[in-house]
Formats: structure tokens, sequence, C-alpha cells
């Protein structure tokens, strides 16, 4: 059974690290960072604690353009340690067609520590881009 009062805090974490993804604000969102977290994203190679993983967004940022979206699927807590599994949606900015290539949509399993002062920080980023995920699982 869920300990909802932990989980949303959980919850709480990510709606503010997609709030300071979506307006770029980089140390905002790496506040909300384990110092050990890593970072497995589907189009880069792994990437190991913050001083790895905030450049990659720095640079990936100075690319991306649109808003991005989660939806969750899935919610364990054990602990001190939380999981959330969830499809993703880059929505693009209005007006703007995305490459045919593009990777707009995916899923991705968040796993987030309860440190010593009770906050919850995301630990393992995992995404992917299965066929199963598209814009429409969004309308």
């Amino acid at each position: 059974m869920l300990d909802n009062a932990e989980i949303d805090k959980v919850r709480a974490n990510l709606d503010t690290w997609l709030a300071a993804f979506n307006a770029k604000d980089l140390d905002r969102m790496f506040t909300l960072y384990d110092a050990e977290s890593i970072y497995a994203n589907a189009g880069a190679s792994l990437m190991r604690g913050v001083d790895q993983i905030k450049p990659w967004y720095e640079h990936a940022f100075q690319a991306i353009a649109g808003t991005l979206h989660h939806k969750e699927e899935a919610a364990f807590i054990e602990g001190n340690m939380a999981l959330l599994l969830g499809a993703y949606y880059f929505e693009p900015p209005a007006g703007v067609t995305p490459p045919e290539d593009a990777h707009l949509t995916g899923r991705v399993l968040l796993a987030y520590r309860r440190n010593d002062a009770g906050e919850w920080k995301l630990l393992f980023d995992i995404d992917n881009t299965p066929p199963d995920v598209t814009p429409a699982t969004f309308a």
C-alpha cells in the first residue's frame, strides 16, 4: 500500500522539476537532485552525478523548445526509496512543426531517495522511446 503523504512529496518534487525544466531554470532544477544521481537518457551516454548531468542539460536547453509533460503510470514507495513510472511528451511550441525524426514522447522511470532531512531527491532518471507512447496518450 502506498504511503500517500510521502508519495505526494515525491510527486511534488517532480512537479517542481517539470516547472524548472520548462522554465530552463537549472539552479532550481538541480536542488531536486541527489548528489549521487544517475541519468540514463535514451539518446545519450550514462551520466553519473550532478557534475555530469547539469552540463548536459545546460547544452540540451539550447535546443529544447516547447513544454514537457508527464503522465504518471505507476508509483511505488518503500522506506527511503520511491519510484514513479510515467509517459512524457514534449509539446512543441504553437505553430512549430517538429522534424519527422524528433522523439517527442517516451517513458521514464524516476527513482527518488529520501535524505536524512526527510527530503525526496531524484536519484535515477531512466528514459526510453517506446512505440506505445504518442501525443494522443496526452489527449
